[in-house]
């Protein structure tokens, strides 16, 4: 409509300014016909010639921000040529794909010839999930707001949005000893989960890390801690999301990071068993740490963890094993 809109007030212009023309025979006005013809033709051929030059990047702060916490996209918008045009549309798709899906934003920049255009794009995420940016395609404008190119442009940004924790619900391990399990290897030389049991001369092929540095200056050898794991069990827990509501999905992460941040806080490793939606797989890992655990999290939402086959899948693969389940409403051993 507004592309309708202003062909028509240029052609009655030009038309009222040859009327002025034929009557008065004025210079100035055959200069203006001259002017708006070369106008028209400059804003067509403009259009065309600036899209070759667009280009478009999309820059998160980091990749992985806490919830409820509001943080910018950096969008820039670079015109590497001289020709001026009025505006460019940015289609941007956003939103937070782990509990929902994708929403489509436009933004209006100004398209400045030979320069960038840069602005901070905020968002915030009251849900623990992936939050990701996605450009797909830029709308280009001419002066006169004639014509219009489409340029294709992808651009992505993602950021993972992790659960606040400290929730107020209290764990007692002895509750859930039927999701215990025995862990084959309990000696690791180098872990961060572990006691040291003694201290000895380096050998080769030991890790830096391990070295006892103020022992060492005082033998005037190399001197290396040897540990051991803390505990010689990990508990098993297999999540499963019913992802239709958006809050229950986030407290049910929520519940699950609390936990496992409880059980790691005790020197209890944690195997976690989910259905990925994204690969169609039931997938596992095991956190020793609370990096480990907080880096579990971006998994599972890269993963889309959802419901699927995950508790049959996880029996199939370990018959006559206990766990703890995981679910929207409840965490609780099963037998």
């Amino acid at each position: 409509m507004k592309r309708l809109r202003y062909m028509l007030e240029f052609i009655f212009l030009f038309v009222a300014n040859g009327i002025m023309l034929w009557f008065f025979r004025g210079y100035l006005n055959l200069l203006i016909a001259v002017a708006m013809i070369l106008l028209f033709f400059y804003a067509f051929f403009s259009v065309h010639l600036v899209k070759k030059y667009v280009s478009l990047e999309l820059k998160a702060p980091a990749e992985e921000i806490p919830k409820n916490t509001e943080f910018f996209i950096r969008i820039r918008l670079g015109n590497r040529c001289w020709f001026p045009l009025v505006t460019a549309k940015v289609f941007l798709r956003t939103g937070n794909t782990f509990v929902g899906a994708l929403a489509e934003n436009v933004l209006a920049l100004p398209l400045r010839p030979g320069k960038a255009v840069e602005i901070q794009y905020p968002l915030n995420s009251a849900y623990v999930g992936n939050v990701e940016v996605c450009s797909e395609k830029i709308v280009l404008y001419d002066l006169l707001g004639f014509h219009r190119v489409t340029v294709k442009k992808q651009a992505a940004e993602s950021v993972y949005i992790l659960p606040a924790g400290g929730s107020e619900e209290e764990f007692v391990l002895n509750d859930y000893e039927t999701g215990m399990d025995e862990v084959e290897e309990s000696r690791l030389s180098g872990s961060d989960f572990s006691d040291v049991s003694q201290v000895r001369e380096y050998i080769p092929g030991d890790a830096m890390k391990n070295i006892h540095w103020k022992l060492s200056a005082k033998k005037d050898i190399l001197m290396v801690k040897e540990r051991f794991h803390m505990s010689s069990r990990k508990l098993l827990v297999v999540l499963s999301l019913d992802k239709e509501e958006a809050e229950k999905t986030d407290a049910a992460v929520e519940r699950l990071f609390s936990f496992g941040t409880f059980c790691i806080s005790n020197r209890v490793p944690v195997t976690l068993f989910w259905w990925s939606d994204r690969y169609h797989e039931i997938r596992q890992e095991t956190a020793e740490s609370g990096d480990d655990w907080r880096q579990m999290m971006t998994r599972l939402f890269h993963d889309q963890a959802g419901n699927g086959y995950v508790e049959e899948q996880f029996r199939s693969g370990h018959p006559g094993k206990g766990y703890i389940l995981v679910k929207n409403d409840k965490i609780r051993a099963v037998v």
